[in-house]
């Protein structure tokens, strides 16, 4: 091409269309304008909660329930490989109570002839749900967390992470001096009624398991007031206006997950509980305080 020749004329600008830009700033990212308030409908965006109709909702319902249940069958697997370390392990209760020589002369085989292999099936499966059971609330917490508030939103790591130490404070506790506890006292009461301890396998797991649950779940009982504390649906005055109610319920509930229906074991089951009352009520006005504090500081800054 000589200098003489023009140059051709440059192409116009593109018109401006009102349809947005499906693939903006994807594939070639040089789009440096602000996003637009209402993105584009990409189809592998993933739904919000709120854009989500009922079946989608239980659509997200079932996907938790199977995985849930697919790591508790996990961990149902992880403890059928150790059960034998397990079994052993779920005798300490005993060994604690009498020693290890009258501990084999106080278990016997089970009745039943299915009752060994009753007695591995439910310990397998409640120290399979108990292994995974920070996993399983992780599950449980992702699928309720997009329906709550903002400060709810804010409450629920710190309130997770709580509630698996209760529970797992309760079942050390229960396991490692409730029941060493109950079981010295039924011993005692069979050699001072002159009858010889003979306890089956299948019941002696049995109370151990469902004990150490029964005491996990119980101990969940004051974060649910400090969480009612901080979302002031009661307050620290009524908790402690109703403490003789309290005192009454907690009564009823160490007669219900007692090991043993002694008076006893209800007062060592109670103990905790009442303990662990008293501590939700002082953390509940701590709380309470740091919130009033940081809604004074902030009305203070937006009137200054």
């Amino acid at each position: 091409m000589s200098d003489s020749e023009p140059e051709p004329p440059a192409p116009p600008p593109p018109e401006p269309s009102d349809e947005p830009e499906q693939f903006s700033g994807l594939l070639g990212g040089l789009d440096t304008s602000p996003p637009s308030p209402q993105p584009p409908d990409r189809p592998w965006r993933r739904k919000q909660r709120s854009e989500m109709g009922f079946f989608e909702h239980l659509e997200e319902l079932r996907m938790t329930i199977v995985k849930s249940i697919m790591v508790a069958m996990v961990g149902i697997g992880i403890v059928s490989v150790y059960f034998v370390e397990l079994f052993f392990f779920l005798r300490r209760p005993l060994l604690l109570a009498v020693g290890p020589d009258r501990a084999k002369e106080i278990l016997v085989s089970p009745l039943k002839p299915t009752g060994t292999a009753t007695m591995v099936m439910s310990v397998s499966v409640f120290g399979g749900v108990v292994l995974v059971l920070p996993i399983i609330a992780y599950f449980v917490v992702r699928f309720v967390a997009p329906g709550l508030t903002k400060r709810e939103k804010g409450l629920l790591r710190p309130a997770l992470m709580a509630a698996v130490a209760l529970f797992f404070a309760g079942v050390e506790i229960c396991f490692l001096y409730m029941l060493p506890a109950a079981m010295k006292f039924f011993v005692w009461l069979d050699g001072l009624l002159e009858i010889q301890s003979r306890w089956p396998l299948d019941e002696y797991y049995s109370l151990v398991v469902w004990a150490c649950l029964a005491m996990g779940l119980a101990f969940e009982f004051p974060l649910i007031l400090v969480i009612l504390q901080v979302l002031d649906i009661v307050s620290p005055e009524t908790l402690r206006t109703s403490r003789r109610y309290a005192i009454v319920v907690m009564a009823v509930i160490g007669m219900l997950i007692a090991p043993s229906p002694d008076p006893i074991s209800m007062l060592v089951t109670m103990a905790p509980m009442l303990l662990l009352y008293e501590a939700a009520i002082i953390v509940g006005v701590v709380l309470r305080r740091r919130k009033q504090a940081a809604e004074d500081l902030l009305e203070s800054q937006n009137t200054g």
